[in-house]
Parts: C-alpha cells; sequence; structure tokens
C-alpha cells in the first residue's frame, strides 16, 4: 500500500478537516476544503463553548516580582504586525500620533484596518466605559486598564481589536446581517477574538502582579465579545452563548480576586479601586416582592424533584444554590437599578455545575436564566446588552414553556410591561 504523502500540520485546522485527518488550509471562515464539500466548516477558536479558563486555578496565585515575566517572553506573544514609529492614540482625533517605547512599537498598527480599529475604539466604542450616562464606575476603571495596557500585552491590544470590530459590524443594517457570509468586520473581530484567548490562555495560569490588571482587562473585553455576538447575527445558539458569557464573567472575576491577594498594590490601582465600588455596589438590597415570589415558585417546583441518584441529587443542590443566590442577587438589582455590574454579579456567583446544567438545558435552570434577564432589561446605555433579555426569554420559552408556563408567568408580564413602556416612550417623543 503506498504510503500516505507528507504535509505540513494545519494546527489550527478547521474541525471537519482534523475529524477527517486532512489538511486543512485555515482560510477562515470556511475552508476551502469545506466550501468544495458543500458542508459547515468551524472552527474551535472561534466556537462560542472555547473555553480560555478552563484550567484556570485561581487559589494557586502569588504575588511575583514584574522581573518575572521577561520582555523577551513578552515580545514572543506579539501580533504579527511589523514595527512603526506611532500610531494613532486611543484617546486621540486621526491626526494625532504618540511616540511609542520599543515594545509599543512593535505592538503598533501599521495597516489602516488596524488604525481604523483603534479610531474607532477611541472615539465611539470607550464612550461607554466613561460615559455620564452609564452609571458604573466599574467600566470606568476598566476603561482606565484597558488604556493602560492597550500597547503593551498583546491580549489586551487583540481585544481591544476584536470589541472595536464586533461593534462596527452592529452598526450593519440588518439584512446584511441575515446573508450567509459574515461581514468583513465579523471576520477581523473573530480573528483578533482567537488571537486575544491564544495569547491569554498562558497567562491565565500564572497570573503574577504584572500580568493580573491587565489581564483583567482584556477578560473583561472578552466578556463584551461574547455578549456582542448578539448583535452581529453570529448567536447561532444562544443558550450555549449564554453559558459562554459565564464562565467569561466567572473566570473575569477570578482574575479580580486573585490581584487581591497583592498587598503590595497602590490603593490607586484598577483592582483594589474595583473592590470598592464592587462593595458599596452589592452592599445594598431592597426587597423586590414579585420577583422573589416567582423565583420561590421555581425553587419550590425544584425541591420536589427526586434524590433517587447522586447525580439527582448534585443536580438538585446545583438548582436550589442558584435559586437561592438569584433572589439575593434580584434584591441587589432593586436597591441599584441599571447597574451593569450589580445586575452580572450572579454570573460569578453561581457553582460551575450550574453553568453544565444550561449547557445540557436544564429546564428549571434555563428558567432561572431567563429571571435573570429580566434586571438585565434595565440597564440602558450599554449596546453589548441589548436585546439579550428578549433573545434569552424567547429561546428558553421556545425550550420549556409548555413544560412549565406557570414558571414563566412573571417573566412574560414583565417583559409585555417593558415592551409596552418603550412604546409610550417611543410615542411621548
Amino acid at each position: 500500500m503506498p504510503s500516505r504523502k507528507p504535509h505540513r500540520n494545519s494546527h489550527h485546522g478547521c474541525t471537519q478537516c482534523k475529524v477527517k485527518r486532512v489538511k486543512c488550509d485555515e482560510e477562515q471562515p470556511s475552508c476551502a476544503r469545506c466550501r468544495n464539500k458543500g458542508r459547515d466548516c468551524s472552527y474551535k477558536h472561534l466556537m462560542s463553548s472555547y473555553n480560555p479558563f478552563r484550567d484556570y486555578n485561581n487559589t494557586g496565585y502569588r504575588p511575583v516580582s514584574p522581573t518575572a515575566t521577561p520582555s523577551s517572553q513578552r515580545k514572543r506573544d506579539l501580533p504579527p504586525t511589523p514595527p512603526a514609529p506611532t500610531v494613532p492614540s486611543l484617546q486621540g482625533s486621526p491626526s494625532s500620533t504618540t511616540t511609542l517605547p520599543p515594545l509599543q512599537k512593535e505592538l503598533s498598527a501599521s495597516d489602516p484596518i488596524t488604525a481604523q480599529l483603534l479610531y474607532h475604539y477611541s472615539t465611539e466604542v470607550s464612550s461607554t466605559f466613561t460615559s455620564s450616562d452609564v452609571r458604573v464606575e466599574v467600566l470606568l476603571c476598566f476603561h482606565d486598564a484597558i488604556t493602560r495596557h492597550s500597547f503593551g500585552y498583546p491580549y489586551v491590544y487583540y481585544a481591544i481589536l476584536a470589541v472595536s470590530a464586533l461593534h462596527l459590524a452592529s452598526l450593519t443594517s440588518p439584512l446584511e446581517l441575515t446573508s450567509q457570509s459574515p461581514s468583513t468586520h465579523v471576520v477581523t473581530a473573530l480573528s483578533h477574538k482567537a488571537s486575544a484567548i491564544e495569547t491569554l490562555r498562558p497567562v491565565i495560569n500564572s497570573i503574577t502582579s504584572l500580568t493580573c490588571e491587565p489581564a483583567l482587562a482584556a477578560s473583561g473585553l472578552l466578556t463584551v465579545c461574547a455578549f456582542a455576538l448578539l448583535h452581529v447575527g453570529m448567536a447561532t445558539d444562544t443558550i450555549d452563548l449564554l453559558a459562554q458569557i459565564m464562565i467569561l464573567y466567572r473566570g473575569t472575576v477570578a482574575i479580580f480576586q486573585a490581584g487581591r491577594q497583592d498587598r503590595n498594590a497602590s490603593p490607586d490601582a484598577t483592582i483594589p479601586k474595583l473592590r470598592q465600588f464592587v462593595v458599596t455596589a452589592t452592599s445594598n438590597e431592597k426587597p423586590w416582592p414579585e420577583a422573589e415570589a416567582a423565583v420561590s415558585k421555581v425553587l419550590a417546583k425544584i425541591s420536589e424533584l427526586s434524590e433517587v441518584s447522586e447525580n439527582n441529587e448534585k443536580r438538585k443542590n446545583t438548582l436550589l444554590d442558584a435559586g437561592f443566590k438569584l433572589k439575593t442577587a434580584l434584591r441587589r438589582a432593586a436597591a441599584a437599578k441599571g447597574v451593569y455590574n450589580v445586575v452580572c454579579i450572579w454570573l460569578a456567583t453561581v457553582h460551575p455545575t450550574f453553568i453544565e446544567a444550561i449547557k445540557a438545558r436544564d429546564p428549571f435552570g434555563l428558567i432561572l436564566l431567563a429571571h435573570w434577564v429580566i434586571p438585565l432589561g434595565y440597564v440602558k446605555d450599554i449596546w453589548w446588552v441589548r436585546g439579550w433579555p428578549e433573545e434569552t426569554i424567547r429561546v428558553v420559552w421556545q425550550e420549556v414553556g409548555n413544560q412549565h408556563p406557570d414558571l414563566m408567568q412573571w417573566v412574560l408580564e414583565e417583559m409585555r410591561n417593558d415592551t409596552d413602556n418603550n412604546q409610550h416612550a417611543l410615542t411621548a417623543s
């Protein structure tokens, strides 16, 4: 039998070519072999289920001197762009430039598309983090960290470009978003998102005092990317994407908690300031009787679940834990109505097994998730969360509405009330 013709391994080839053990040209979003065969083409690093925090264990964190990460090691992970003396400033106009130190020069933009993305981020995207209309001090802290580390760490740099490209793609007309081929901005965003994840993953497993803050900035931006996929027609599986958002949010909080262990951090550094804002925002609670009663009804059904096996008992305990934490989260959301980080903190408090339950389409897990998105609907002026309450409730109703319509009653009533209020506001304007 003739031996197989040798070929160069395609380490980043698509899933379909890897399964068939054939060479992939790695063209994105669809390789030539899959296009010729007329089949779906998917890349692991573009899938929503890709988890950069899979192997992360924050209990092993120890603050380390900045010398622990030599500049030569960081330079090996730099974006593949030739050095240039200047780049558009993240805080300036298209014509303004800033002279960069050597490392920043290697990360600088040398092509018009990248320059456009950097400028769009500085003039349009960053306003969400700094606008006085957005009552979230946490976002302002993230903005400071992003700006400070944007050209010093490749994962922050790539994440900025990904978010900027997704925001540009979200401005595309709905007709273009429904076309078969993703827009150029979407393809660009997915490529930069993949690069951000690939360069961040090795850092996550060995957080130091030097990398903690930039890793936190990049992780926050990747969470924004996951939310934003809904707006560019890439949320092919809303529930799976929500599970990915939960993973990313948990990972971001884990990095934040690791940074809190650094006793040498300045009080003016990002993480100490974040801690102050988070403690303040989550220390207040206000009764939300209707919401709490609705979740209690779900918890009553969960309590009736059988415990005949270890798996059943584990499932029941996981759901009960998430439900009780949701009631606390709803009271906090009522006290800080429309505050993004207060609403989202529940995502970081649930046990990882609850995320697995969401992936498995556990009906009670999905119903709890539908209750969570109601306060998310009160978050205004943050573009990446718009539409998520409506889409989540629509998908959850399709999955479990016929089985448990009574448990979805409050959710549907709240959504109808919100729709009516928005229509009244449009009419008045």
